[in-house]
């Protein structure tokens, strides 16, 4: 049988690839069953065809392969592959966030602190007081060029640069002489 068209036979090089039998004995009550769910599924109400008319042209006859052969072959992968992020333990081995000793130039981080500088004009516009505040203190700070004026470690008191990157606690800084410093939130201003 050689049908052209969404309905044709599949090519035997592509059934026998699945690797199940393409050849299923049907019993005597498959052979009930499946026209009666046809007619109970068809809603007479709801399609232009009758279920006998359904049944005839798009089911008898036709082999359907009702196996799911990734199900069937066995688990390989770990117990945790079914959850979608990354732990914080697998983000420090896969080193994520770090940023690589070649990239920790500070001419490399001038073009976001442009971008910054852009992005906070339009943050604060033509705001001012305690509106430009709030604004601020909810910016994203990548890019922006900070300098310690006061802290209770006097160690970080003088260091300026740019942001390369800020978390809930710490700003990561690259400083004009390509170092980069982590600079604590609390207790620094």
């Amino acid at each position: 049988m050689s049908e052209i068209g969404f309905y044709s036979q599949l090519p035997n090089a592509i059934k026998t690839r699945s690797g199940h039998p393409t050849t299923v004995p049907v019993d005597a009550t498959t052979n009930k069953f499946t026209p009666l769910f046809v007619e109970k599924s068809v809603n007479p109400t709801q399609s232009d065809i009758a279920a006998a008319t359904a049944f005839k042209t798009r089911v008898e006859g036709r082999q359907l392969l009702l196996t799911n052969s990734f199900k069937d072959k066995p688990k390989t992968l770990k117990k945790s592959a079914g959850r979608k992020t990354v732990t914080a333990k697998e983000r420090r081995a896969l080193r994520i966030y770090e940023i690589p000793s070649e990239a920790q130039k500070y001419a490399n981080f001038l073009p976001l602190h442009r971008l910054w500088s852009q992005y906070i004009a339009g943050v604060v516009g033509d705001k001012t007081g305690e509106q430009m505040l709030g604004r601020v203190m909810r910016a994203d700070m990548h890019g922006a060029q900070l300098s310690v004026t006061r802290a209770k470690c006097p160690n970080y008191v003088g260091v300026s640069g740019i942001v390369a990157q800020e978390t809930k606690n710490v700003f990561r800084i690259i400083t004009t002489d390509d170092r980069l410093l982590t600079v604590p939130k609390a207790y620094c201003a």
